[in-house]
């Protein structure tokens, strides 16, 4: 990507920082493969689901979001 702007390069990344990305962990929770970000104590909060079956994404329990035990 290319970004054409009249600021300073330190203004334009100013509140960057590489080293805090969170934690993603891929896991299988009921049978239904997910990207989760880590939250402590075996629980995640959702990011994405990587499943291939279009009933995962309708289940309510499995938005974005929520946070689930695996």
């Amino acid at each position: 990507m290319i970004l054409y702007t009249p600021m300073q390069l330190e203004l334009v990344l100013e509140g960057f920082d590489p080293t805090k990305y969170p934690e993603y962990r891929e896991v299988d929770y009921n049978g239904v493969p997910m990207l989760v970000e880590e939250a402590g104590f075996g629980a995640g909060r959702i990011v994405k689901l990587l499943s291939t079956r279009p009933a995962d994404y309708l289940r309510p329990e499995l938005l974005p979001g929520n946070l689930v035990k695996y």
